[in-house]
Formats: C-alpha cells, structure tokens, sequence
C-alpha cells in the first residue's frame, strides 16, 4: 500500500516532503538519551538470545547489563554462521540472509545477517542520502532524482540493502544502473551518462582514476558519497572542482552494514546512527599495551576529540555482541551544528588488522604507510605493501598507483625520513643494519581499478598490507 502511494507523484512528493523535514529529528535527541533508549532496545534482545547456543557461548541473560558480557571476534560466530544450527539463533534461520564480506582476511568469510536489519538499515539509508545531498543549508534532493551507485550485487551486503529499498516501486529515487552490471561497465555507464545523473555513490579512486580523464571537462553533481575516506580527503579540492560539491562518506562494514550518517559541518567525518546499534571504544595508542577487554571499552558519550578508537559493536537485531572490528577511527568533533545532533563525529583512519614485519625489529602498520604517504605529500590512487628480501635484508616495498610528479628515489626518501623521525623500531632497524628498507614500485595507471573490478566487490578495501599472492600478481601485471 505504502509503495503505491508513494510511487503516485503528488502523494509521493507530499509525503516525502514530510520525510525531508523529519529525517534527522533522531539525532537531536542527544547522545545520553540515545543511550537510554538502547538499553530497552537491548534488553529485547537479550530475551531472545537467553536460551540460544550463541547466546549460551556469550553469556547472555534476560535483564544483563551489556558491560557483563566478554569482548568477540569472528572466530566464535564463524562455525555458527557456516553450519547455520537452528538452536544456535533468536530467529528461524529463514529470517537470516547469509553474507559474504569484501574484507581483506585473505579467504572468505560469511555472516548470517537478519532480514530485518537489511529492513531497518533503510531509515539510516535515507538520512545517509539526505546528508549527502545537503549544501550546508538545506537539502537538495528533490523525489525521483536520479543517483548512480556503483556497489557490488548479492551475496555482498549492498546487494542485499539495495534490493530491499525497490526504488522503481517506491518512486521517491530512482538507482542507476542494474546492481548485476561488472564494475568496470557500471563505470562506462557512469562516464555516457553523468549529465543524467543527480547524484553518485562510488570510490574515490575510481572517480580520480576511471571517470576524470574520460570526461575531462567538470560535471555537476548534487550529492557524492565516495567509500574510500583515505583517497577522498587527498584530493578534496580536485573532486570538488570536478563535481561542484564536496564529497561525504560513511563508515559501513559488513558485520554493522551502513551504521552511520554522513556529516555535513565536518568533511567526510560521520556519526553513529544510535538505532542500527551500541558503539563502544577502544583507544588505538593501548593496542601495544593491551589487549582489547570489557574492562577497557569506552562509551560512545566518552570518547575525546582527538584520539583514535578501534569499535566495537553490539547489534540490535542480531547476535554479533561486543564485536570487536579491525578499523581504526578518529574523533574529530562532538556533534554536528548544521544538523542539529550532538553525537560525535569520527573520520575513518584504516585498518588494523595487518603489519608488515621488518627483521624482526619493527612492525609497521597501514595507518603508518598512509600516514607516512600523506605527511610527504605523496599523491596515489591506492597503494599495496609487502616484504621483499634484497641482499639478505627484508625490505619494505610499496606498490604504488601514483598520480603526482615525485620520482621513485623522492617518495622512498620522503617515506624514510618520516618513518625515522616517528618510529622508533624503525629507527633502530636502520641504524642497526645501516641500510634504508624502503622501495618504492609504482604501477600502471588503473591497476586498482582493475584489482577491484576482478575482486567483485565495490567497497573501498584493496589489500595495502600483503595482498593475497594471485590477486597481487594480477594486480601489478594489469591496469
């Protein structure tokens, strides 16, 4: 019924008038409300799990306060989602979409993700698109305009988040083009048919590296949400002189699908949407100290201005409870003025869960390599890290789609100094050995592209830290 009224132009337009002027009025509610509210949201669930084989594992119970519960990681759910036992769930695994993720684990991994946060994911999908198509004063997107979204179909998560909103049966937007299209045609059609097109939802690095040279003259955008933060916030100035407006992001994952709105005050900064689930925090500088416990989780209405977290989150809708995810995220600010909501705004930093070893006497991570990149004013689509041995010294290569004039010997020299300054192992490793481990590659322009375009997903999440060995030997051979 409500898909027919809405698809109807004058009743549509009247109620998504409505949904425009009521869209962020959840936000405004204030972080320590929010909070309260999750607690009642909780404790339903928990009545569900009491009872259940995961819920047993955890040690779930009817009325418990979530800071009763330990910390989890995949490997506890991975049997459970693989071999689907009835009694391990809250709901009839009918209700349940199994999940591939496009991480960068190095083999696959499935959830069993409940259809109804797919349903639910839909209210913060549409603050997400208001978000994006807001110029600071008001929000731009008018019923039935047109957005490309180039995101990879089922068994993804975006397939699945797609195919519950049916946009040509509600109307109020219509999505270009067909989910099943590859990557790479999905890119054509963008390239023939910008000028169509209202809005876009793609990589950074594709827009750089696959749309730019192929259109050459700027286009005019409403909205634009790229999915690689990193690559965005380095060539800010140059997709906004191409689009006409700044891009935004969101920090999505498989295990969470999209849990955030984009921040309109704070450039590619984002904020929890306290309705998909409970965030918690742990500070990034004690990973080296300690290990991520109960004990140690920060509150979302506690973390500090200036300091990186690793999340960790308990679903509302499913079983994933204190999960801890391998990303890295900084605040930056407490609330967001223009959209009225005090919840803190985080930015994406990187990944967590890979290092390269140097001789056993220094690890350097991938928030080390972009923070390296970025402080030498490197510029690159993406990039992939590996160890190579050279004269019987483990060295650090760094393959590099790079978009700048620097030379090789520049970049190596830039990324050295840098790591010597700041990292102490680093330093002891060239002093110890007196040689400088760097190398620098670079490879064929789209080489990226290409990798994720093979790789069949769309989210931004090239392996930087040893790629898998066929994937890596593709990658650099194409482009």
């Amino acid at each position: 019924m409500i898909s027919r009224l809405l698809s109807n132009p004058t009743i549509g337009k009247t109620i998504f008038g409505v949904l425009k002027r009521r869209v962020f009025k959840p936000y405004s509610i204030g972080v320590e409300a929010a909070l309260e509210k999750q607690e009642h949201m909780l404790s339903r669930k928990f009545g569900r799990m009491e009872g259940t084989v995961i819920g047993g594992k955890i040690g779930v119970r009817r009325r418990m306060k979530l800071e009763e519960l330990p910390v989890t990681y995949y490997s506890l759910y991975e049997g459970f989602f693989r071999d689907c036992p009835a009694n391990a769930f809250m709901y009839p695994i009918d209700a349940y979409e199994r999940v591939r993720t496009s991480g960068i684990s190095g083999s696959e991994k499935w959830f069993m993700i409940p259809r109804l946060s797919f349903v639910k994911c839909l209210k913060t999908g549409l603050a997400t698109l208001m978000a994006m198509f807001h110029d600071g004063e008001k929000i731009t997107f008018n019923y039935g305009d047109i957005i490309f979204i180039n995101v990879a179909p089922r068994p993804f998560s975006g397939g699945y988040v797609l195919s519950n909103l049916e946009p040509e049966t509600y109307g109020i937007i219509t999505l270009v083009p067909n989910i099943n299209l590859s990557f790479k045609d999905k890119v054509k059609f963008f390239v023939r048919n910008h000028k169509k097109v209202h809005g876009a939802v793609m990589l950074a690095s594709t827009l750089i590296s696959c749309v730019m040279h192929e259109i050459e003259s700027q286009i005019k955008l409403k909205g634009l949400l790229t999915l690689d933060s990193q690559i965005a916030e380095m060539y800010k100035d140059e997709i906004e002189d191409f689009t006409g407006i700044p891009p935004r992001t969101i920090y999505a994952t498989t295990e969470t699908l999209n849990c955030t709105v984009p921040s309109v005050q704070h450039t590619l900064g984002f904020f929890f949407d306290w309705r998909r689930g409970i965030f918690e925090f742990h500070p990034v500088e004690e990973e080296m100290n300690r290990e991520v416990t109960s004990e140690n989780l920060v509150p979302l209405n506690e973390v500090k201005v200036g300091e990186a977290y690793r999340p960790v989150f308990t679903s509302l809708e499913g079983e994933m409870t204190r999960y801890v995810i391998n990303d890295s995220l900084l605040c930056v600010a407490k609330g967001d003025d223009i959209l009225g909501t005090d919840f803190p705004v985080f930015r994406f930093q990187s990944r967590l869960e890979k290092s390269i070893s140097l001789q056993n006497f220094t690890r350097i991570s991938e928030e080390e390599l972009l923070m390296s990149l970025k402080h030498s004013d490197v510029r690159f689509v993406d990039f992939t890290a590996r160890t190579e041995v050279e004269d019987g010294l483990e060295c650090l290569a760094i393959y590099l789609e790079h978009t700048g004039n620097m030379s090789v010997e520049e970049i190596k020299e830039y990324i050295h100094n840098h790591l010597y300054e700041t990292d102490k192992d680093y330093r002891d490793l060239v002093d110890f050995f007196d040689y400088v481990p760097i190398r620098i590659r670079f490879v064929k322009k789209g080489a990226f592209s290409k990798y994720m375009e093979q790789k069949g997903a769309s989210w931004g999440k090239v392996e930087r830290i040893n790629m898998e060995e066929e994937a890596f030997k593709k990658t650099i051979a194409t482009g």
